[in-house]
């Protein structure tokens, strides 16, 4: 597997990375297991990046990310999203926090 440095981090996350999205929605919607089983084929596979976001099946990918994560106990770095809606963007600071909380406690 290619590593390459994660922005101006000390990051080294693999090129290919796990899409935990709505398409195919195996995070989302798919069994346990199975996620657990997909998670360490990709680990075995050498990808340590997973890509999620809350608005994945509202929530769901990173929950079942999460889950499937501390079952393996594998170390990998989690990219997730944030979203503020136009009418927040005055609180942009506030908003940008709790999006981060939230993926953190679903996580």
């Amino acid at each position: 597997m290619e590593y390459r440095p994660l922005g101006q981090t000390s990051l080294q996350v693999s090129a290919l990375g796990f899409g935990c999205g709505n398409v195919g929605a195996l995070m989302v919607r798919g069994d346990h297991a199975d996620q657990v089983r997909a998670v360490n084929i990709a680990c075995d596979a050498g990808i340590n990046y997973f890509d999620t976001a809350a608005q994945y099946g509202n929530g769901e990918s990173e929950r079942n990310l999460g889950r499937a994560l501390k079952e393996t106990g594998r170390e990998v770095s989690v990219g997730t999203k944030v979203r503020v809606h136009s009418e927040d963007i005055d609180l942009v600071g506030r908003e940008l926090m709790a999006s981060v909380e939230g993926s953190l406690r679903r996580l």
